[in-house]
């Protein structure tokens, strides 16, 4: 699990606060290890799910994410930071309006039988 450190829970106070956020701009995007090895961080060091972020009651943001590999599917689960709690799940690109403030983060799992450990590209914006 991530504990967050300072600069964590400051960003995520500005994010709550809406500070920096005006039409259709990026809050959080990167590159992880799909969640094969359900863990966040594997016994090999690698990231496995997103850096917790705020979202905001009744905001909508729009999840876009690629994976590599010749057959891949992942679907996308975000997750309470706190208790790991599975507060919301897609299959495909689209919008996600949150029903409380909280900070969480993204992990993606393989639904392709007998694939997993490939790259994730993931971003995740504020709706227009």
């Amino acid at each position: 699990m991530y504990i967050p450190n300072a600069q964590s829970i400051f960003a995520a106070g500005l994010a709550l606060t809406g500070v920096g956020l005006g039409p259709a701009s990026t809050v959080i995007s990167g590159k992880v290890l799909d969640y094969a090895v359900e863990s966040c961080i594997d016994s090999d060091g690698n990231t496995r799910c997103s850096k917790p972020f705020a979202v905001q009651a009744s905001k909508c943001y729009k999840i876009e994410w690629s994976t590599d590999g010749a057959v891949s599917h992942t679907t996308v689960e975000v997750r309470d930071a706190g208790s790991s709690e599975l507060v919301y799940y897609r299959d495909t690109n689209g919008e996600w309006t949150p029903e409380k403030n909280e900070l969480v983060y993204m992990d993606f799992k393989p639904k392709v039988w007998r694939t997993g450990n490939d790259t994730v590209e993931y971003e995740v914006k504020t709706c227009k």
